[in-house]
């Protein structure tokens, strides 16, 4: 305490303006300065200590006083952070290939490729940072184009304990912010109006590498997909969920994310690889989204996934449904696009500049 404080608490206590306990730290603290003085007065004055040295070894008791301590605090802060450090490791490492972190790698790896159309964790490349308390992700993120990886940029997901408190990314320009989001796709029974973008498009150069968004005119199975779009570069499905015909406005699209599948496999090297053209794995992954909503809600944008919903309609359909596409291609394939009936509107999202 400096003295100019401790002036100003002697004087508050003088005029009895503290509460009782601050009285009672103060008088503690006079009783220590009487011991202090009785002290020096037994062993120092009786001796016949000059006043200047006095003040001398007084001044050196204090350093010697301060040293001490700070020892003290650097001795508690050594040995508390590694502590703190390992019991945040075994909090996120219990349980081998199913414990906290790799559970939340895998849900960030599923919401990545569950919401975003195209986009991909590179496993291989995940990384992870534990201090106490709190567990950092960062993950390498890319789209496919022509069947080839396109980087995009890296996005971190910060966990303090359970609950994600922080995403940060590289590559978005405003970041996790519900103004980034877009919508891409309709589906063929929501009464909401999707702007077709097909003639500006075609205002790009017939061979200028596109990313395209098609909505369909009707829900279609994966058979059915693999027949009418035969050639074309698809990278991702829009899946029917139930929810998706019940959208109305932009406030359900900025609540409610599209929720779709890559449309082949992908990480064929990766010991992370599945296949999302399978029933079974894409109901693992909603149910995975399902478990652990929070954390899936937490990661996105978006405010009501409505996970349990669209897997109990999911698992009662028994087969997947398709009502949306993304593919990758040039200005030139969308007029191949106009002629087909099954195209009900598309849009445009990522350019790759030549």
């Amino acid at each position: 305490m400096k003295k100019d404080e401790l002036k100003e608490l002697l004087q508050k206590y003088q005029n009895g303006a503290l509460s009782k306990e601050e009285e009672r730290k103060v008088e503690e603290l006079l009783e220590n300065f009487d011991a202090y003085n009785e002290f020096l007065h037994e062993n120092l004055y009786e001796e016949g200590m000059e006043e200047a040295d006095l003040a001398k070894m007084m001044k050196k008791a204090q350093q010697k006083f301060f040293f001490r301590n700070t020892l003290l605090v650097l001795s508690f802060i050594l040995v508390i952070v590694p502590l703190l450090t390992m019991v945040t490791v075994i909090y996120y490492g219990w349980g081998r290939d199913h414990n906290k972190g790799n559970e939340f790698i895998r849900t960030i790896r599923t919401a990545s490729e569950m919401m975003v159309p195209n986009v991909y964790v590179d496993y291989d490349t995940v990384d992870d940072e534990i201090k106490p308390f709190t567990m950092s992700i960062t993950t390498d993120k890319y789209k496919m184009f022509d069947g080839q990886r396109s980087y995009i940029g890296k996005d971190t997901y910060k966990l303090f304990l359970d609950d994600v408190f922080a995403k940060e990314s590289n590559y978005r320009p405003i970041g996790y912010s519900s103004h980034h989001m877009g919508i891409n796709f309709i589906h063929p029974k929501a009464k909401y109006y999707l702007p077709d973008e097909r003639t500006k498009i075609q205002s790009f150069p017939g061979d200028w590498p596109l990313e395209i968004y098609i909505s369909l005119d009707q829900s279609y199975s994966l058979k059915e997909i693999n027949e009418k779009f035969k050639g074309y570069n698809i990278t991702w499905l829009a899946l029917d969920t139930g929810v998706e015909k019940q959208m109305k406005d932009d406030l359900d699209f900025m609540q409610t994310p599209v929720i779709g599948f890559p449309y082949k496999k992908v990480h064929v090297d990766s010991v992370f690889n599945r296949s999302f053209t399978d029933y079974e794995e894409v109901v693992k992954g909603l149910e995975l989204l399902t478990k652990n909503e929070k954390w899936a809600t937490q990661l996105t944008e978006y405010k009501n996934l409505k996970m349990a919903e669209r897997l109990k309609w999911v698992k009662k359909n028994k087969e997947l449904k398709v009502y949306g596409i993304a593919i990758t291609g040039t200005a030139k394939d969308v007029l191949s696009l106009e002629k087909m009936k099954e195209v009900h509107v598309i849009r445009l999202g990522q350019i790759y500049w030549p």
